[in-house]
C-alpha cells in the first residue's frame, strides 16, 4: 500500500526460496484486527462493510420474528447487531456525515420493528426503546477508552498519547489535557485529539471515579441531558 500524496509508488520485489524475483501486489485497502483502512487512511470502506453485516443480521431478525416487542429488540439488538457497528470505534470512529448517516440509518431500521412505535420520529422511538443514538455510544466509548488509559487500566503509555494541560486555569477538573494545533481534518479527527475537548468538559466528580464502572455510571448521570442522546443530528 502506497500512503502520502508525494508518495512515488515504488515497486518493490521479493525473492522466493528458488532464488526468482516476484513483484509484491499493490492494494489499497488493507485490514489488522478486522479493521479496513485504505491508502487516503479513510475507514469508509470498513463503514460499507459493517453496516452491511449488520444489515444482513438486521434482516435475518426480522425473518425469524413474526413480532417484536421492546424488551426482544433490545435484547436481540445489542447482542446480536450492535457490537458489529461499535468493534473498534475508537480507531475508526466515522468524521464524514455520510458514512455517520448510513451507521445510524441501521438503528433506524431496528427500531421500525416494534409495531406500535414504527411511526414515531426516530428520537421518539429511542427515548421509548431507552436507546441512545450509535453517536452518542461513540461518545461514551470514547471517553471510557481516555479513562481506562490515563488511570492506568490499559497497559499503554499514556505520555505517548496525551499531555496533561499546566495552565493555570481554575475551572473544571484538574486534569485537563493540552490540545495541540491541528492543520489537517485528518488529524482534528484522530482519537487523541478529538477526545480532548469532551474530556476537558467534564465535571470533576466523573473524572475523578475511582472504578470503570464508576465512571461509566457517573458520565451517565453528567450526560443524562446531552442532546445528541436522541438527536445524533443536532
Amino acid at each position: 500500500m502506497h500512503l502520502g500524496h508525494g508518495n512515488p509508488n515504488a515497486q518493490y520485489t521479493m525473492r522466493n526460496q528458488d532464488n526468482a524475483t516476484s513483484e509484491l501486489q499493490v492494494t489499497t485497502v488493507e485490514k489488522d484486527l478486522g479493521v479496513s483502512l485504505d491508502n487516503q487512511l479513510k475507514f469508509s470502506n470498513h463503514t460499507s462493510t459493517v453496516v452491511n453485516k449488520a444489515n444482513s443480521l438486521l434482516g435475518i431478525t426480522k425473518r425469524t420474528f413474526k413480532y417484536m416487542e421492546k424488551d426482544m429488540l433490545c435484547t436481540l439488538y445489542k447482542s446480536l447487531i450492535r457490537p458489529h457497528l461499535e468493534y473498534a470505534n475508537c480507531v475508526w470512529s466515522p468524521r464524514y456525515q455520510r458514512d455517520i448517516h448510513l451507521i445510524e440509518r441501521v438503528q433506524k431500521r431496528a427500531t421500525k420493528l416494534v409495531p406500535e412505535i414504527k411511526d414515531l420520529p426516530y428520537p421518539e422511538r429511542l427515548r421509548y426503546l431507552e436507546l441512545p443514538s450509535l453517536v452518542y455510544r461513540r461518545k461514551r466509548g470514547d471517553m471510557i477508552q481516555t479513562f481506562k488509559i490515563l488511570k492506568g487500566f490499559d497497559d499503554v503509555n499514556k505520555s505517548e498519547l496525551f499531555v496533561y494541560d499546566s495552565g493555570s486555569r481554575t475551572r473544571g477538573h484538574t486534569e485537563k489535557l493540552f490540545k495541540t494545533h491541528s492543520r489537517l481534518e485528518l488529524r482534528r479527527c484522530f482519537f487523541t485529539q478529538r477526545v480532548i475537548s469532551l474530556w476537558n468538559s467534564l465535571p470533576l466528580e466523573v473524572v475523578s471515579a475511582n472504578s470503570i464502572n464508576q465512571f461509566k455510571n457517573r458520565l451517565d448521570r453528567a450526560w443524562s441531558t446531552l442532546r445528541c442522546k436522541y438527536n445524533y443530528d443536532s
